[in-house]
């Protein structure tokens, strides 16, 4: 029997946990796929908290408290419970066969292990800004906007039409921008600024750059299988 085509969602500690869920159960549902998600428990976390002079302020005794690998574990299965809960939500809505496992890692580390898995791989962003509206403001509808970074090769080409058809499903709109080679510096202040006005990147997989990552701003699509 073979495997059901799924959208894998990689989600950690510092992502928005429900944008990604609402954006990878609506590209389940647009192209009749499973979702799979992923939640990584961040080992930096736990390296971070074994060191001796960690600590965290405890905003109710207004100081500052040790900090142990043994909250971190608790942070996690708090975290893991509540993405289970949105996600049951979330994909019920959308009428989405889902799934959650729990792995030890990175998001990088992670996008690499389930590259055989799936053609589709939506890695998380950390959660937006928000900044309070004034009393009394109307606040605007927003239209998200998906913008898909290609350099017109068929990787690029599939991954132009994956961006159309969640922009479409999103009722938001499609911005494309031509993948030149120097952009592959994940500094750039091109890609930067690209991803600051982005609520979803989409990127043929095989034009990941390393490093790429460490400047993420808003949810990347990687589509396309990974080269070996």
């Amino acid at each position: 029997m073979s495997t059901p085509l799924q959208v894998v969602a990689l989600l950690d500690d510092a992502a928005s946990g429900g944008a990604t869920l609402e954006l990878s159960s609506a590209l389940a549902h647009s192209l009749r796929r499973e979702l799979a998600v992923v939640y990584i428990e961040s080992t930096p976390s736990l390296s971070a908290a074994a060191l001796p002079f960690t600590r965290v302020l405890a905003h109710a005794q207004a100081q500052w408290l040790p900090f142990s690998p043994d909250d971190v574990e608790r942070g996690f299965r708090a975290q893991a419970a509540r993405l289970r809960d949105l996600a049951e939500r979330i994909a019920l809505r959308r009428s989405v066969v889902w799934s959650l496992r729990v792995m030890r890692g990175t998001l990088a580390s992670a996008a690499v292990s389930v590259r055989d898995q799936s053609d589709l791989v939506l890695l998380a962003g950390p959660p937006p800004l928000q900044l309070p509206s004034p009393p009394g403001a109307h606040t605007p509808v927003h239209r998200p906007l998906v913008t898909v970074a290609t350099s017109g090769d068929p990787g690029g080409a599939q991954a132009e039409q994956v961006a159309a058809e969640l922009a479409r499903t999103l009722g938001g709109s499609l911005q494309t921008v031509r993948l030149e080679p120097q952009w592959a510096l994940p500094r750039d202040p091109r890609w930067l600024a690209t991803l600051a006005r982005s609520d979803l990147l989409v990127l043929a997989r095989p034009a990941l750059a390393p490093g790429m990552l460490a400047a993420l701003r808003c949810p990347v699509l990687l589509v396309g299988q990974a080269p070996a």
